[in-house]
């Protein structure tokens, strides 16, 4: 068996006879009924019922076809793949952003590389942290730059790039700043605004505060990072969180303002990356930019 006789059982199922599927596969119906034939004798069980002219396929025939259809997309994955990794240095870098970086990578790090490697061009996708992995293991982003990923996976390989506090973020007519809550409990008499959720934070603040945030009245999700410092710069109630560095230019201008509180937790952010991945010299260059830019980052946090 080999991966030519799966793909023959596909497109006979897919196309409902053994006439339909040789013209699809440039192949004449003589040739296409002996290669099924030999698969049979090979697996000793029939794999369609050949009556009334149409070629009804077998239980076994129906396994086969939804294994092969995965095989054929990872094969056009690797195709493609095969393909950049011909052409050389690649203008082309995939990277997946956790909100926070999102704000720092596509001004910084997007103008360093276009002053630098001009023909490199970036694909940036933002989103969960969850969904982001997935998308690294199949191969559609080359670079992952976010918090810890939830579960471990053999195949990513991760690296710390920056351990920073957390900071309260209230608007300059914010009561908080009148009142500062003595606690993490306190801060949620107020309505929070926030990206989507990460597992180890709301674990966080279940298990060590009694917190559920999925439950909270008055809260704001928001994926845009740039609608929420907005939507929370102009609300007297709302608050947010994160690293000091995703709002340094409105707490810079005095749109925001930084809530005297410690909060007893850290932002983590690391580089992932798929160990089984062929080393473009572009990503190469891109994850370099990357390093520096958090390598700025963290001695500007202790020159602070």
């Amino acid at each position: 068996m080999n991966v030519r006789d799966l793909l023959d059982v596909r497109v006979i199922c897919e196309t409902g006879s053994l006439r339909k599927a040789a013209t699809v596969l440039g192949i004449t119906q003589p040739t296409l009924g002996n290669r099924i034939a030999h698969l049979e004798d090979q697996l000793g069980a029939p794999l369609f019922d050949r009556s009334r002219g149409q070629s009804r396929p077998t239980d076994l025939a129906l396994f086969i076809a939804g294994r092969a259809a995965t095989l054929s997309d990872e094969a056009k994955r690797l195709a493609r793949e095969i393909q950049r990794v011909a052409s050389g240095s690649t203008g082309l870098v995939r990277i997946g952003l956790g909100p926070a970086p999102t704000r720092l990578l596509l001004a910084g790090i997007v103008a360093c590389i276009n002053e630098r490697w001009p023909n490199i061009s970036l694909e940036m996708v933002s989103g969960h942290t969850a969904q982001l992995a997935d998308a690294l293991l199949r191969r559609e982003l080359d670079l992952l730059v976010c918090p810890p990923l939830d579960v471990r996976h053999e195949a990513i390989a991760s690296e710390p790039l920056l351990e920073t506090g957390i900071v309260v973020i209230v608007s300059e007519g914010h009561p908080m700043l009148a009142e500062t809550p003595s606690d993490i409990s306190g801060l949620f008499k107020y309505p929070v605004a926030i990206p989507f959720l990460e597992t180890r934070y709301l674990s966080i603040l279940r298990n060590d505060y009694g917190i559920d945030l999925n439950a909270q009245v008055g809260r704001v999700l928001c994926s845009d990072f740039e609608m929420l410092v907005r939507v929370v710069a102009n609300s007297s109630r709302l608050f947010t969180a994160g690293p000091r560095f995703a709002f340094a230019e409105e707490i810079a201008a005095g749109h925001l303002r930084v809530v005297d509180l410690d909060v007893p937790f850290k932002h983590i952010i690391q580089l992932h990356t798929n160990r089984d991945a062929y080393p473009l010299p572009a990503v190469t260059q891109v994850t370099d930019i990357i390093r520096q830019a958090f390598a700025d980052i963290r001695a500007t946090e202790v020159a602070r």
